[in-house]
């Protein structure tokens, strides 16, 4: 009878599993077996390509951005440019749910010619300028305290009349109208999926009329319990979701704000406390953003497919199973990070990211071959 039960038991899942997978052919998304096209592309990562005929594009007057993405462009290295063009031309759309902040780290005090940067949509993305004697998310502070208002951990609006004359968007950025959060630098190159991905979204775009978005892939993990998400988990020094890029929702953005304030109510720099090292940087700002959403009760999560079944706020996982960290070349079960497996991939002057490097390259010259041989044909 045991051995009955513990079988029945087992099947729950096969059957579940089987009803998805009926559910999924019932809508036969490969039916047409039409062949790859550019379209494809275009409409998930969202280029700029003209959108689907069949998804609705918000108007002006009904446009409402449910993510805030703040984008720290630094100079720094032979990579930055090409990452930040490759992101914009790959991810940045025009009414795609997210209002872009791209701040440009002066160097000196001397100010950036935009007309040379990448193009940006007009009504949703925006170029800042700081002079880079932050980090990023010391950099990231100085634009919550200068243009937004919503944090609830302070009593008054920081906006003046001073700033918005240096804003020009003449916008203030109510942080209380988003639902998600999303924090990257220039170090990282993406997003990375692989075409028949991209075409499977695409037909499920237009059965259902229904867009996907990139960035689904970290709002989706978010919820009552996981308040942080990013590409790669690390465990050296300590396990972490590595800043490179970040997401939470607005009750972790209020955990990361509230790290500013002690009990005692004295301020703190805290998470996006502008610090003058690099060692004080990693240890205030981009190690304690996971150890803040944990000590706050929440959950933590990665894309690695290593991870997938790992539960981080339990203490005895959090030395997960890689020590070290996993864009280093042979460093995940003696293989290294796979692009399409994380989205993003560390893409600067490093030696150790070599192999993450080099396939993302290669896969970025294989989509560039399929657009210009769509647009061909």
């Amino acid at each position: 009878m045991n051995l009955n039960k513990c079988f029945r038991t087992s099947l729950v899942p096969v059957l579940i599993s089987g009803w998805i997978f009926i559910i999924l052919l019932s809508l036969d998304p490969f039916s047409k077996q039409s062949p790859f096209k550019y379209q494809y592309v275009s409409n998930f990562i969202g280029s700029n390509a003209k959108p689907s005929k069949t998804r609705p594009l918000l108007t002006n007057s009904s446009y409402h951005a449910d993510v805030l993405l703040i984008y720290v462009y630094a100079n720094v290295h032979r990579h930055a440019y090409e990452n930040l063009k490759y992101f914009i031309e790959n991810a940045v759309r025009e009414q795609d749910g997210v209002d872009y902040i791209f701040i440009l780290q002066q160097t000196e005090n001397k100010s950036i010619d935009e007309s040379k940067m990448p193009p940006l949509p007009k009504t949703n993305a925006f170029y800042f300028q700081h002079e880079n004697k932050c980090f990023d998310f010391g950099t990231m502070g100085w634009f919550f305290s200068k243009y937004t208002i919503g944090n609830p951990w302070q009593k008054q609006s920081s906006v003046t009349n001073s700033n918005m004359n240096n804003n020009k968007t003449n916008r203030i950025f109510d942080i209380r109208r988003y639902k998600y959060f999303i924090f990257m630098n220039s170090s990282t190159r993406g997003p990375f999926f692989p075409p028949y991905f991209l075409q499977f979204l695409s037909d499920y775009e237009n059965e259902f009329n229904a867009p996907y978005y990139w960035y689904y892939i970290f709002t989706k993990r978010i919820n009552d319990k996981v308040k942080l998400a990013g590409p790669t988990v690390a465990c050296t020094p300590v396990m972490h979701v590595q800043s490179y890029l970040i997401t939470t929702d607005f009750t972790g953005l209020t955990v990361l704000l509230k790290s500013a304030t002690d009990n005692d109510g004295k301020v703190h720099r805290g998470v996006f406390g502008c610090y003058p090292s690099q060692v004080e940087t990693i240890t205030f700002s981009e190690l304690s953003i996971t150890t803040e959403i944990l000590s706050a009760g929440y959950m933590i999560t990665g894309l690695m497919a290593k991870y997938q079944l790992m539960n981080f706020s339990k203490n005895d996982h959090r030395k997960c199973t890689v020590y070290g960290s996993p864009y280093t070349d042979k460093w995940i079960d003696g293989t290294s990070l796979e692009p399409y497996d994380v989205v993003f991939v560390k893409y600067n002057n490093k030696t150790m990211t070599i192999e993450a490097q080099g396939r993302a390259k290669i896969y970025e010259q294989w989509m560039k071959a399929i657009k210009t041989k769509d647009k061909i044909s």
